[in-house]
């Protein structure tokens, strides 16, 4: 899958959710949360993604190995 098929996937799952995806997102921005590299903004300083949409593209992967 291409990155941005997973950019595209994590915000259509944010705008539309989905009851097993946001069990697994609530999950992986928990992590993310506890994070060195999270920034008050909601990004990743590792990727600069934009978490929220992140943890919600079930084919990707966290840059640091936590998920």
């Amino acid at each position: 899958m291409s990155v941005l098929n997973e950019i595209f996937e994590g915000w259509k799952n944010l705008i539309f959710e989905d009851d097993k995806v946001e069990e697994e997102a609530k999950r992986r921005m928990a992590i993310c949360v506890g994070c060195d590299k999270f920034t008050r903004v909601k990004s990743c300083e590792l990727c600069g993604c934009y978490m929220p949409a992140k943890v919600r593209s079930m084919k990707s992967k966290c840059g640091d190995n936590k998920w």
